[in-house]
């Protein structure tokens, strides 16, 4: 079991060296893995092609791979804290609180910086879990899942209704489409500093807190018995999901159903313990998103397919294969 485990990890880590290899080979521009090899040349001898890589498909890819990371393991920490199998940021309106905290920065500032995007998006999403989590706690409420998930179809279309209003009164389409629909085009290397340090904080806390959510995801009598406090291992959990979605969708956009299906698929091969989950979760998203992105470049060049339609075409038979098997 532990061979194939490793063996599982192991593939995904060259898989993942592989697809951001191919990430940076093909796109609407045609280039050749020469120009691929001169990213590693002094930038006085680099070609036009390769620099043209260093400063577009470099941070794309990179961003690409810290983001699907990102949304693999909020939605696993979300399914460990809440016993909830379909549980993900976007489907519990984590996503949508983000990108109204989204609407709210482009209506406030004209050309915001990278700190006060992610800074509005984090308080966007804070403000969805708050609620989420307030009402969860009710006693009448409980972690029912069929209701958990109801509550966030509800408050991701609240927070999806607030955002177009924002949009039409300031006249801010062409600004927030992009995010709309989801997509890496628009990352610059000015965004990726803060947004990788507060993502690599988050990934950092959500392994931290792996064992102790291995043992919540077993029930609250199950942590309590062995000395853990269960409202405060959520808390701490949730503010690694607020770190990893809120960053995510500022730099992205509102995608959804990522967080979903890759941690179904990782436990498959690891097993349910968060020591390993969380870890090979990651590597799993941050492949998917990169072959995903990659994608939406190739399928119809020079014009891009956005890449939250090609997760949303997978995420969707997912959640209705996990309804139809009764996971609800």
């Amino acid at each position: 079991m532990k061979i194939k485990k490793f063996s599982f990890v192991s593939l995904l880590f060259l898989l993942l060296i592989l697809m951001c290899l191919l990430s940076l080979r093909y796109g609407a521009v045609r280039n050749s893995w020469h120009d691929v090899w001169g990213l590693f040349r002094p930038t006085a001898e680099q070609g036009p092609l390769s620099q043209m890589i260093m400063e577009l498909r470099v941070p794309r890819t990179l961003s690409a791979l810290l983001v699907g990371a990102s949304f693999a393991v909020a939605g696993a920490m979300m399914q460990g804290i809440t016993a909830n199998p379909i549980a993900d940021s976007g489907l519990l309106g984590i996503n949508a609180g983000a990108g109204l905290g989204l609407a709210l920065t482009f209506a406030l500032f004209k050309s915001p910086q990278p700190a006060v995007t992610i800074l509005f998006a984090f308080l966007g999403a804070l403000l969805s879990l708050a609620i989420v989590y307030f009402l969860a706690s009710q006693r009448k409420f409980g972690f029912n899942p069929l209701k958990m998930v109801l509550l966030g179809a509800a408050l991701s279309s609240f927070f999806a209704a607030c955002s177009q209003s924002i949009s039409l009164y300031f006249n801010l389409n062409q600004d927030l489409v992009f995010w709309l629909v989801g997509g890496t085009g628009n990352i610059t290397w000015s965004q990726l500093p803060l947004a990788a340090l507060v993502i690599l904080c988050g990934l950092f806390l959500s392994f931290l807190l792996g064992s102790q959510i291995t043992l919540l995801s077993l029930g609250d009598e199950a942590a309590i018995s062995l000395g853990k406090k269960p409202a405060t291992i959520r808390k701490l959990a949730m503010l690694a999901v607020l770190l990893l979605a809120g960053t995510a969708v500022a730099l992205v956009g509102t995608i959804s159903f990522l967080g979903l299906f890759i941690p179904h698929i990782t436990r498959h091969f690891v097993g349910h313990d968060y020591r390993r989950l969380l870890p090979a979760t990651a590597l799993l998203g941050g492949l998917f998103f990169v072959s995903a992105d990659l994608l939406s470049r190739i399928i119809a060049p020079p014009l891009e397919t956005p890449v939250g339609v090609i997760v949303t075409a997978i995420g969707v038979p997912f959640l209705l294969y996990q309804i139809r098997r009764g996971r609800l």
